[in-house]
Formats: structure tokens, sequence, C-alpha cells
């Protein structure tokens, strides 16, 4: 009897394909973006947000190193693929905040990622598996984010992140 080649858990073989689609729909989204910035750099609880923007909290971030690329998604069938906004912010502090404009609708979903190589794209290991912090809006669980998941309303609080250690 010839022995059987190993099998590969099909846990980490999912996990690995979305969060490959997941890191590449982020990076195309947000290495596209021509368009001016959207967002407003805003204190820490300053007043309450303008109409269409909403106060993003981020937490986790690895001060001082590479970029914070945000993107807003305003419905299911953009998710992932088109955002209604986009920004890049310097990342400075483990903790930011910011006014994030160019919202539409009742609710949104936020994804990012911190771009510690400066490329404009999440760096992956072999298996696809993030090597940069990323996050998204609710609660995408560890096999990242969708819609439904992500998916908060625009009520005039405070939408936080936290990206991932």
């Amino acid at each position: 009897m010839t022995p059987r080649p190993p099998l590969r858990p099909i846990g980490l073989a999912l996990l690995t394909a979305f969060l490959t689609v997941t890191a590449q729909v982020l990076a195309i989204a947000l290495a596209s973006s021509t368009v001016a910035n959207l967002a407003h750099a805003e204190a820490a609880g300053a007043s309450a947000p303008a109409a269409g923007c909403a106060r993003v909290e981020v937490r986790n971030v690895r001060p001082q190193q590479g970029q914070l690329m945000v993107a807003a998604f305003a419905d299911a069938e953009s998710f992932g693929k088109k955002p209604v906004a986009q920004m890049r912010l310097p990342a400075a502090e483990a903790t930011m905040a910011f006014e994030l404009c160019g919202l539409v609708g009742d609710s949104v979903a936020l994804t990012l990622f911190q771009d510690l190589d400066g490329d404009g794209q999440m760096g992956r290991n072999v298996l696809g598996i993030p090597l940069e912090p990323w996050g998204a809006s609710g609660s995408p669980g560890a096999m990242g984010p969708s819609w439904q998941a992500a998916r908060v309303p625009l009520d005039g609080r405070a939408i936080v992140v936290n990206l991932s250690l």
C-alpha cells in the first residue's frame, strides 16, 4: 500500500484563502485611490462628526511605523470591491482617532491594515496569512471581515477598530 500525502487541514486552507482575498481587495482599493483625502484628522473627544462623517478610533497601532490604510464600504454589494471613502494616515500613536468623511447611508463597514513596509499592500507569508496588522469594524472574527460582521451603525458614536497584534 502506498502512503498517502499529508492532508492540509481545511480550516487553515479556508482561513488562508479568505485572508489572501481580503488582503488583495484592501490593497487594490487603497492603492487605486486618486481622490483627495476625504478625512480630517481630529483629536479624540472632539465635537460630534459632521453629516456624512464618522469618528474612528483605531487601537493597537504600531507607533511611528508605516501608514494606516482605511477603506469604508456602504453596502454588501460594494464590500471589499468599491469603497465609498478611503484614506492613508501616518501611523503616529498606539491609539489613533480621526474623522472619516464621504460616508452615505445609515451604516458602514470599515477595513484597515497598517502598511509597515510602505508598499501599499498587506504583507503576507507563503500561506497567505497577514504579516501586517489588520482589523475591521464590528466583529470580524478570526476568519476576517464580511459585510454582516463588519457593519456598524452611523449613529454619531465613534467606530472602534482593534488591529491584530
